[in-house]
């Protein structure tokens, strides 16, 4: 299930946003992160990407790769704060992804981001093409926040590039005391 989050747009998130798509902003190409065979209609689907955090599956732990870090876990603390989504949680993983329109399959990889429980949020910050989460199509606007568990894939962009914040985290709720 979906879970759409609510993005108050602060200047923090205003600041990343500039900069993640300003010109300057250091990418790095990829062609796919998944070699296993590909449905009908799915490619491994080619693209760029910013590592704030990398994935604790390349360390043992989640490790800091950009000096935006900070800014970037403010900004995505602030979505789930707004939101009241966990009293706790703990970033795993967090990337800005970047991909184009092409020819061909339109379709991403179906795929879960790691082998035990974790939550995926989206924040997109431009383009189009839906986001797939288990059988559920959710159509982005610019800005928009989402929160979901499981397997997905997304859309390539019909024109210009899609852009998103993309991390994984573990969150929990308070442990009432009696």
């Amino acid at each position: 299930m979906i879970q759409v989050l609510k993005n108050e747009c602060s200047l923090n998130y205003q600041n990343l946003k500039r900069t993640v798509l300003s010109s300057q902003f250091p990418w790095t190409y990829n062609y796919s992160t998944y070699d296993t065979s590909l449905p009908e209609g799915h490619c491994a689907l080619p693209f760029y990407s910013h590592e704030f955090l990398m994935r604790p599956e390349t360390n043992g732990y989640p490790f800091p790769n950009s000096n935006l870090l900070d800014l970037n876990l403010k900004v995505l603390g602030e979505i789930l704060d707004t939101n009241k989504v966990f009293s706790t949680y703990y970033f795993l993983r967090s990337n800005a992804n970047a991909t184009h329109p092409d020819i061909g399959p339109q379709f991403s990889q179906p795929h879960i981001d790691h082998t035990f429980p974790h939550a995926n949020l989206i924040v997109y910050l431009s383009g189009d093409g839906a986001t797939y989460v288990e059988g559920e199509k959710y159509e982005f606007e610019e800005d928009d926040a989402i929160l979901f568990y499981g397997n997905h894939f997304q859309e390539r962009p019909k024109k210009d590039r899609r852009v998103v914040l993309v991390a994984t985290l573990m969150g929990f709720e308070a442990v009432k005391q009696s």
